[in-house]
């Protein structure tokens, strides 16, 4: 009877040091996924903080286009409506095509750092999805397109026109080109049918898309800023 005794809580003994070695191995583990998840947690601060810094420097390059393809509009209009005057050759009519405002180049690395943290929140996945479409539709779909359509035309200006070395050696106004050039950008139907299909491509399509670009990571901007107010 002694000797079952003993065994009895020799087997109670080793059951509860083995409980709490297995509550031991329970709490590291705990504490080892929270310091886990707090790092995490620390990185993705660090990387909005880095992405709200390139998001304002792109919004500022994205009004930059904005604001050259806004200013230049009414000349647009001008062509379309067939009411050109020797004027807006001093506001640029001959380049309205030929010089694009200037290539987007967005700032990645804080959106790349947050691909390789690999988090799955809804803001997160949400600043991808706006970067991921600005580089596919923005950039590579519009801007090349617009660099293509003024490579072209600038093209046709030196296999097919005299002036050509006028046109590229100097800023074109009204008084200082040649008569043969002016009357080309005044009254050519080719010019104006070019300038009427760029339109829908210039400000249906690209300065929408730089419109609701800025939006989008405006509205990106004040999320990052509650976020990070309260951490």
């Amino acid at each position: 009877m002694i000797k079952e005794n003993k065994a009895s809580k020799y087997l109670l003994y080793a059951i509860g040091e083995i409980i709490l070695v297995v509550i031991g191995i329970l709490i590291a583990l705990q504490i080892n996924n929270w310091n886990e998840k707090r790092l995490k947690q620390e990185q993705l601060i660090s990387v909005y903080e880095r992405i709200l810094t390139d998001i304002d420097n792109d919004v500022q390059e994205l009004y930059v286009n904005l604001d050259y393809y806004t200013g230049i509009e009414f000349i647009f209009q001008r062509v379309i409506n067939d009411s050109i005057t020797p004027d807006l050759f001093d506001v640029g009519l001959s380049r309205i095509l030929t010089s694009f405002g200037a290539a987007t180049s967005l700032n990645q690395t804080g959106v790349n750092q947050l691909k390789t943290l690999n988090v799955k929140d809804s803001l997160s996945l949400k600043i991808i999805d706006v970067y991921d479409q600005m580089e596919l539709v923005l950039i590579n779909s519009f801007e090349k397109r617009i660099n293509q359509e003024s490579r072209e035309l600038v093209n046709i200006f030196r296999d097919n026109y005299d002036w050509y070395p006028e046109y590229m050696g100097k800023t074109i106004m009204q008084d200082n080109s040649s008569k043969e050039l002016q009357d080309y950008f005044l009254n050519s139907s080719e010019y104006r049918h070019r300038v009427i299909s760029n339109y829908q491509l210039l400000y249906v399509n690209y300065v929408t898309e730089l419109k609701t670009s800025i939006e989008a990571l405006n509205a990106i901007t004040n999320e990052l800023n509650i976020i990070l107010e309260k951490s």
